[in-house]
């Protein structure tokens, strides 16, 4: 029987785009390697015009778990 697991994981924000972005695929890469693979960013649409560097991006994960 398979069943799907969710979860939310936060991204830290740079100002800078090329640190983001670096951050942001290794923090994918790594959660993939644990079979997550990433549904949304900021699911709920509450960075009310961006996120800033005090702020971090929700992300919706999910994976399917075999019981």
């Amino acid at each position: 029987m398979t069943r799907i697991e969710y979860k939310v994981d936060f991204l830290p924000f740079h100002e800078h785009e090329e640190t983001h972005r670096a951050e942001m695929l290794a923090k994918l890469n790594e959660l993939g390697k644990e079979g997550w693979r990433l549904i949304a960013i900021d699911p709920l649409h509450r960075s009310g015009g961006g996120w800033t560097a005090a702020t971090a991006a929700p992300l919706l994960l999910m994976r399917e778990v075999t019981a």
